[in-house]
């Protein structure tokens, strides 16, 4: 009986000695045998079968969900996505640009199931993309920095917001936690290297299977909401647990005073960085909504119980 190496195996299906280690004891999906020197071998039915679940993962799924299917189910499953669409139910077409040549591949491999490529822009790297002139912005934009310095995170979060791609993921692998969180403020996914293949290909199609906004939300207002509810408001909700018996406009008050003050500490907060300055100017945007919420809420709790303050608007 023939049997293949792992190494061989490797070539002849385009997964990685990982995948397939990965496949084998965390899932199961395809049985091994091992040599006198305790080798693993590959039988021919398993190629074939590995074969048929990279397919089947090429197309989106998650290996999770395939391994433990059998292979007549597997040739079912795979046959669902390459019949030829109805008339008028094409594939969505999608435009996306990477910045990597050999994620760019594997972004090409994953998609090219699922959506119809109507153009793969490719870079090389970053400055590459800096210096061309995009037609019109892409619905994905992918960015391969296998290490990402602090000097090199501003002009990143610079050149998102230029491209003003619908969805965003860079893939790192060193990178400042700081650095990286500032990106996520922008909007753009962040995966840290290295990563399972059918991760990437599950990454790839929650991106552009799910609308985005094309401006992430940080950008759609810059102004934090006016206060609702003056400090002398505040206070007199905050004593006044003890007259009824609902505490929530207690406990709504205090949110609401924390809210602020941590509000007007993020507001005067400096980093050192340029990246950290946008990060705490989301984070200073984000708490007045998260508070103005808390405020409509007290404000609902109040006509509730019919409890008349003095509200002033600051």
């Amino acid at each position: 009986m023939k049997t293949y190496s792992i190494g061989a195996v490797a070539r002849l299906t385009g997964l990685t000695v990982h995948n397939l280690r990965v496949w084998e004891k965390r899932h199961q999906a395809v049985a091994t045998v091992r040599s006198d020197s305790g080798r693993r071998l590959y039988s021919e039915d398993a190629l074939q079968r590995l074969l048929l679940l990279k397919k089947c993962v090429d197309q989106g799924m998650a290996i999770g969900q395939l391994a433990p299917l059998t292979d007549d189910e597997l040739e079912e499953t795979l046959a669902t996505f390459t019949q030829v669409e109805p008339r008028g139910q094409a594939r969505p077409a999608l435009r996306a640009a990477v910045v990597g040549s050999e994620l760019a591949q594997q972004v090409e491999q994953v998609l090219a199931g699922s959506v119809r490529l109507e153009r793969l822009d490719r870079f090389a790297h970053v400055q590459a993309l800096q210096a061309a002139e995009l037609i019109g912005p892409p619905d994905l934009l992918v960015v391969d920095q296998p290490s990402l310095s602090a000097a090199e995170a501003k002009p990143l979060g610079n050149l998102f917001k230029r491209v003003n791609a619908r969805a965003n993921l860079l893939v790192y692998r060193y990178a400042r936690q700081q650095d990286v969180a500032y990106l996520r403020s922008l909007g753009v996914q962040t995966v840290k290297a290295p990563f399972d293949r059918n991760d990437l290909a599950q990454w790839l199609q929650r991106m552009v299977n799910v609308p985005v906004p094309r401006q992430p939300a940080l950008f759609v207002s810059q102004q934090a909401p006016d206060r609702r509810y003056s400090d002398r408001a505040l206070q007199a909700a905050a004593e006044m647990s003890s007259s009824i018996d609902c505490e929530c406009p207690h406990h709504l008050a205090e949110i609401i005073k924390e809210l602020l003050a941590f509000e007007t500490y993020s507001s005067q907060c400096q980093s050192k960085d340029r990246a950290g300055e946008d990060l705490h100017r989301h984070i200073y945007l984000r708490t007045a909504q998260a508070r103005a919420i808390m405020e409509e809420l007290l404000q609902s709790v109040l006509e509730q119980e019919g409890i008349d303050l003095s509200v002033s608007a600051l």
